[in-house]
Protein backbone atom coordinates (compact mmCIF):
# COMPACT_ATOMS: atom_id res chain seq x y z
CA UNK A 1 0.00 0.00 0.00
CA UNK A 2 1.23 3.46 -0.88
CA UNK A 3 -0.48 6.70 0.01
CA UNK A 4 -0.44 10.21 1.36
CA UNK A 5 -1.22 11.00 4.98
CA UNK A 6 -2.57 14.25 6.38
CA UNK A 7 -2.99 15.11 10.04
CA UNK A 8 -4.78 18.37 10.89
CA UNK A 9 -5.20 19.73 14.40
CA UNK A 10 -8.10 21.85 15.57
CA UNK A 11 -5.71 23.89 17.70
CA UNK A 12 -3.63 26.56 15.94
CA UNK A 13 -0.91 25.90 18.53
CA UNK A 14 -0.25 22.48 16.92
CA UNK A 15 1.62 21.87 13.68
CA UNK A 16 -0.27 19.95 10.95
CA UNK A 17 1.45 17.12 9.08
CA UNK A 18 1.27 16.03 5.46
CA UNK A 19 3.49 13.41 3.83
CA UNK A 20 3.87 10.03 2.17
CA UNK A 21 3.01 6.73 3.81
CA UNK A 22 3.44 3.08 2.87
CA UNK A 23 3.04 -0.46 4.10
CA UNK A 24 4.91 -3.10 2.08
CA UNK A 25 5.53 -6.78 2.73
CA UNK A 26 7.32 -9.33 0.55
CA UNK A 27 7.52 -13.06 1.27
CA UNK A 28 10.16 -15.26 -0.33
CA UNK A 29 10.10 -19.01 0.17
CA UNK A 30 13.20 -20.61 -1.41
CA UNK A 31 12.19 -23.95 0.15
CA UNK A 32 8.84 -25.27 1.36
CA UNK A 33 10.15 -25.26 4.95
CA UNK A 34 12.07 -21.97 4.87
CA UNK A 35 10.49 -18.50 4.51
CA UNK A 36 11.87 -14.95 4.46
CA UNK A 37 9.58 -11.99 5.18
CA UNK A 38 10.70 -8.46 4.33
CA UNK A 39 8.56 -5.55 5.60
CA UNK A 40 8.74 -1.78 5.56
CA UNK A 41 6.29 0.93 6.54
CA UNK A 42 6.03 4.65 7.15
CA UNK A 43 3.23 6.17 9.19
CA UNK A 44 2.45 8.85 11.72
CA UNK A 45 1.82 8.15 15.36
CA UNK A 46 0.46 10.07 18.28
CA UNK A 47 2.83 12.19 20.28
CA UNK A 48 3.69 11.02 23.77
CA UNK A 49 4.04 14.56 25.05
CA UNK A 50 7.04 15.45 22.84
CA UNK A 51 6.14 17.40 19.70
CA UNK A 52 2.85 17.15 17.81
CA UNK A 53 3.41 14.14 15.53
CA UNK A 54 5.79 11.19 15.40
CA UNK A 55 6.71 9.98 11.91
CA UNK A 56 7.94 6.40 12.09
CA UNK A 57 9.73 4.46 9.35
CA UNK A 58 10.17 0.71 9.90
CA UNK A 59 12.31 -1.91 8.17
CA UNK A 60 12.33 -5.59 9.13
CA UNK A 61 13.33 -9.05 8.02
CA UNK A 62 12.33 -12.42 9.46
CA UNK A 63 13.61 -15.89 8.57
CA UNK A 64 11.40 -18.81 9.60
CA UNK A 65 12.72 -22.35 9.19
CA UNK A 66 11.23 -25.75 10.03
CA UNK A 67 14.14 -28.06 10.82
CA UNK A 68 11.79 -31.01 11.25
CA UNK A 69 8.08 -31.60 11.81
CA UNK A 70 8.67 -30.78 15.51
CA UNK A 71 11.41 -28.13 15.58
CA UNK A 72 11.04 -24.59 14.20
CA UNK A 73 13.18 -21.46 14.53
CA UNK A 74 12.73 -17.84 13.64
CA UNK A 75 15.41 -15.14 13.38
CA UNK A 76 14.37 -11.52 13.12
CA UNK A 77 15.89 -8.07 12.80
CA UNK A 78 14.28 -4.65 12.57
CA UNK A 79 15.11 -0.96 12.49
CA UNK A 80 12.73 1.87 13.35
CA UNK A 81 13.41 5.57 12.81
CA UNK A 82 11.14 8.01 14.67
CA UNK A 83 11.16 11.74 13.90
CA UNK A 84 9.25 13.93 16.36
CA UNK A 85 7.78 16.99 14.68
CA UNK A 86 6.14 20.21 15.82
CA UNK A 87 6.59 22.63 18.72
CA UNK A 88 10.24 23.26 17.76
CA UNK A 89 11.22 19.67 18.63
CA UNK A 90 14.22 18.10 16.89
CA UNK A 91 14.17 14.68 18.57
CA UNK A 92 15.09 11.66 16.44
CA UNK A 93 15.20 8.06 17.68
CA UNK A 94 16.74 5.02 15.98
CA UNK A 95 15.64 1.71 17.48
CA UNK A 96 17.23 -1.55 16.39
CA UNK A 97 16.14 -5.00 17.43
CA UNK A 98 17.22 -8.57 16.74
CA UNK A 99 16.01 -11.84 18.12
CA UNK A 100 15.75 -15.59 17.89
CA UNK A 101 12.81 -17.87 18.65
CA UNK A 102 12.72 -21.65 18.89
CA UNK A 103 9.62 -23.83 19.17
CA UNK A 104 9.51 -27.56 19.79
CA UNK A 105 6.44 -29.80 19.65
CA UNK A 106 7.33 -32.16 22.49
CA UNK A 107 4.06 -34.06 22.10
CA UNK A 108 0.96 -33.49 19.99
CA UNK A 109 -0.59 -31.72 22.97
CA UNK A 110 2.56 -30.07 24.44
CA UNK A 111 4.57 -27.26 22.82
CA UNK A 112 7.70 -25.71 24.34
CA UNK A 113 9.42 -22.53 23.25
CA UNK A 114 12.07 -19.95 24.03
CA UNK A 115 12.68 -16.48 22.70
CA UNK A 116 15.46 -13.91 23.07
CA UNK A 117 15.18 -10.30 21.85
CA UNK A 118 17.71 -7.47 22.16
CA UNK A 119 16.46 -3.92 21.59
CA UNK A 120 18.51 -0.75 21.63
CA UNK A 121 17.30 2.82 21.13
CA UNK A 122 19.69 5.64 20.24
CA UNK A 123 18.16 9.09 20.55
CA UNK A 124 19.63 12.52 19.98
CA UNK A 125 18.02 13.29 23.37
CA UNK A 126 20.17 11.11 25.63
CA UNK A 127 17.46 10.73 28.31
CA UNK A 128 15.59 8.41 25.92
CA UNK A 129 18.45 6.00 25.12
CA UNK A 130 18.03 2.44 26.36
CA UNK A 131 19.02 -1.19 25.92
CA UNK A 132 16.74 -4.11 26.70
CA UNK A 133 17.29 -7.85 26.71
CA UNK A 134 14.18 -9.99 26.85
CA UNK A 135 14.18 -13.75 27.46
CA UNK A 136 10.89 -15.63 27.36
CA UNK A 137 10.01 -19.29 27.89
CA UNK A 138 6.65 -20.61 26.74
CA UNK A 139 4.63 -23.74 27.40
CA UNK A 140 1.49 -24.53 25.45
CA UNK A 141 -0.79 -27.43 26.29
CA UNK A 142 -4.12 -28.54 24.84
CA UNK A 143 -6.68 -31.01 26.11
Amino acid sequence: KFGHQTKKFDSAARQDFSGSSWDVGVRWSPLTYSVFDFVTSKQTGESTGVGDTVVGTNYGVTWSHAWSSRLRTQALASLRNDAFQGAGITRKDDTGSFGLKVAYDFRRWLKLGAEYTHTERDSNTSNFNYKRNLLLFTVGATL
